[in-house]
């Protein structure tokens, strides 16, 4: 599933748990019970409960479920097949977790017949007394009759997924005009049993026949394949959907509404897109490289693309992102855009995002919520694989060094282990925590181990672990059996351990001797009784040459040292592959900034160094280092040295850079840098730069157009006003002709 990092950012910002962490446990909270003479931590009455992973005592291995709806009322008639048999022990029992149903009845089926059974209905949960106890491994089949209810009572849900209802009835009133009437369903995280009896924990898996009743008018999707079609009595339609694969619980899906399907492929298996009609036109751009995805992931995994089709969804209301159904992804309606919306911000890390989770979360499921990183971190990653694989390495460092600040933005309000085993509800685990933290430390294994034998550990995790749960301990042994090595030291201080390192780097130049001693220092905040294990690559300048050396720190304090060369002073850059998933921070001055500047190729060195540049921005160094970077090639660089720029209050420097700033506005390739431009002059109220926010009016993009009148407002509102009537009035699309 995905979620914006301002949206992670918005989960974050509940302050729930505060402090730094021992092994999961608060300081702040917790250090009346840490006895200071035995250093012995007693676990707090305040932490939360342990949640082990859902016991299986059943297991399913078939669900045939028919629906057929009552558009007005928002509800489902139901009737279920389930074969299930016993796990490991005999049973005489079953208890089906069963939400807002109202149970007609409750039947076992055998050659016989069928014998009603007994049941009690609590708590949402159904429990059903069987005719004897049954062996393990004996299969039955139970039939069920109820009606679904989904709006009867009130639903929870979280800053991740607002509400836990589990099938939605969008506009099937048709109250509101122009809207269109869809039913879809939302499983994750335990909501499927809202309209399907079931074991619904991440940890059940088993194939299904999902039959859906409709208007013929109606498009449908389901897992799998749509195996048959049956033209029904008073305009209806019956549409079967057939998964042969086992799959969970939580992805089970259907969505029903008046779509277009526009039809791609990948190696002979369908690929769809279900679109509103209008938008048609748009859909291969909103889903923009999918089939090109489905190949380099297969690749890079050794995994061909294990479902038989993939098809991608748009629905009305929905209450999340998006969300990795096996082989149906479904997305909220902020994919609904045409070309021209495209150009300015399109949402393809969200598609890639979804697609690698078919392999991580669908293929292979987390075996808990505890777990939930090897899902949600793989496909955080799988954003920045696609990123750096499609469009270089500057986008790939730009989307890694975003996710990652998310992280450490966030961190200080609440920084549990990535594994987590103590929380109160399972929501609580879908956080940057999960998603951000754990790509990048997948980013930086794969930087410690290299590609090949990461690559070969992702084959021998889905390969071993195919079509079932796993959790950390899983990855960890396919890393392990890939490289030949033991990372038990790397999973325990980055899966197991809370909160992240925090190194503080000083710089000691001493002239006499001709030396650069360089300090590396574990921040304490982290842990006090915790030290990392850190293998770092730095960069180290002198003069035009450049070095790369290894930093390994073990310690809480580490010194290097280094020679000058030829009375040439040597500039560091630390952890020069920007792969530590925690902080650094450094006391250079602008000349090493802009050392580090121009001796770099990377985007996040550059960033870094204009950083610096902004912190001392009247040094002659500083603002050599902010025109080179309105001068890069580097769209990315460019735009983010602009958004520093804006801050600027100083008239004087403001003069300084106002041509330069008037130029790219007018003449920069890219779209994005443009209408940064166009902000800066904007915030700046720069009147002398009126006619080019008037040409810029014309642009086809949006939001270089939207900061022009934006930027004109500020500077001769009574023009921009006549302008946006025009625009209002003649051209609603928002070109000036």
């Amino acid at each position: 599933m995905k979620y914006s990092a301002l949206f992670l950012l918005f989960l974050f910002l509940c302050p729930n748990v505060h402090g730094a962490y021992i092994h999961g446990i608060c300081i702040k909270d917790t250090i009346q019970h840490i006895n200071l003479d035995t250093l012995e931590v007693s676990a707090p009455s305040g932490l939360p409960p342990y949640q082990p992973s859902a016991p299986k005592v059943w297991e399913i291995t078939n669900t045939r479920i028919a629906l057929s709806f009552n558009f007005k009322e928002k509800t489902a008639a139901v009737k279920e097949w389930i074969k299930l048999h016993p796990l490991a022990y005999p049973a005489d029992t079953l208890v089906l977790d069963a939400k807002s149903l109202q149970i007609d009845s409750i039947k076992l089926l055998e050659k016989k017949g069928a014998a009603i059974l007994r049941y009690t209905y609590f708590e949402n949960k159904l429990k059903i007394y069987l005719d004897k106890k049954y062996k393990t491994g004996e299969e039955i089949e139970l039939y069920l009759k109820y009606t679904s209810l989904p709006y009867a009572l009130p639903t929870s849900g979280s800053a991740a997924i607002t509400e836990d209802r589990g099938l939605y009835f969008i506009n099937t009133d048709y109250s509101t005009p122009y809207k269109p009437a869809q039913i879809w369903t939302q499983g994750e995280t335990e909501a499927n049993s809202h309209w399907m009896a079931t074991i619904d924990k991440p940890n059940t898996r088993f194939t299904t026949q999902v039959e859906l009743t409709i208007p013929d008018s109606f498009t449908t999707l389901g897992n799998g394949a749509l195996i048959k079609q049956i033209k029904e009595k008073n305009g209806l339609r019956t549409d079967i959907w057939k998964m042969d694969k086992p799959i969970q619980a939580y992805a089970v899906m259907f969505a029903i509404g008046k779509y277009k399907v526009v039809k791609d492929n990948w190696k002979s298996k369908e690929v769809n897109y279900y679109v509103e009609p209008a938008y048609a036109p748009y859909a291969k751009e909103m889903f923009r490289n999918t089939t090109e995805m489905m190949q380099y992931f297969s690749e890079r995994t050794g995994v061909p693309y294990p479902w038989n089709k993939y098809s991608q969804i748009v629905v009305r209301d929905y209450v999340s992102g998006a969300m990795e159904n096996t082989s149906a992804t479904l997305f909220g309606e902020f994919m609904n855009q045409d070309n021209r919306e495209i150009a300015d911000k399109n949402s393809e890390d969200v598609v890639s995002h979804e697609l690698f989770h078919q392999w991580f979360g669908d293929y292979v499921t987390c075996e808990s919520w505890s777990n939930i990183t090897v899902n949600e971190s793989f496909a955080n990653y799988g954003e920045q694989l696609w990123k750096m694989h499609k469009y270089g390495k500057e986008a790939g460092d730009e989307l890694a060094w975003n996710n990652l600040q998310t992280y450490i933005y966030t961190s200080s309000y609440k920084d549990p282990p990535l594994v987590r085993f103590n929380y109160d509800s399972q929501e609580e685990v879908f956080d940057a925590i999960s998603y951000n933290k754990g790509g990048a430390i997948l980013h930086y294994l794969n930087t410690l181990t290299g590609d090949a034998a990461f690559d070969k550990a992702m084959n021998i995790y889905l390969t071993k672990n195919a079509l079932h749960s796993a959790e950390a301990h899983n990855w960890r042994m396919a890393v392990e059996e890939a490289t030949g090595m033991d990372w038990n030291w790397f999973f325990n201080q980055w899966y197991y351990h809370a909160g992240h390192p925090v190194l503080k780097i000083n710089y000691n130049y001493n002239d006499t001797t001709q030396k650069l001693a360089v300090t590396v220092t574990q921040n304490p905040d982290d842990s006090i009784f915790f030290t990392y294990k850190l293998p770092l690559k730095a960069a180290v300048i002198t003069g035009n040459e450049t070095t790369i050396v290894d930093w390994d720190i073990k310690k809480r304090t580490e010194t290097f040292i280094y020679d000058y060369k030829n009375k040439a002073k040597p500039v560091i850059i630390p952890d020069c592959q920007h792969v530590l998933p925690g902080e650094l921070k450094e006391n250079k001055k602008p000349w090493q900034w802009l050392v580090q500047y121009r001796n770099s190729s990377d985007y996040i060195s550059k960033k870094l160094a204009v950083a610096g540049a902004f912190k001392n921005v009247s040094d002659s160094s500083s603002q050599l280092i902010i025109a080179l970077a309105l001068n890069d090639q580097m769209k990315a660089l460019r735009r983010s040295t602009l958004t520093l720029l804006e801050k600027q209050t100083s008239e004087k420097n403001r003069k300084k850079w106002l041509p330069k700033v008037m130029e790219i506005a007018a003449n920069d390739k890219e779209n994005a840098v443009k209408a940064a431009a166009l902000s800066v002059l904007a915030e700046w109220k720069a009147e002398t730069a009126k006619d080019i926010m008037i040409s810029s009016l014309k642009d086809s993009s949006y939001s270089i157009a939207g900061n022009a009148l934006d930027g004109l407002g500020k500077i001769d509102m009574d023009t921009a006003y006549t302008i946006a009537k025009i625009l209002i009035n003649n051209n609603p699309k928002g070109l000036l002709k």
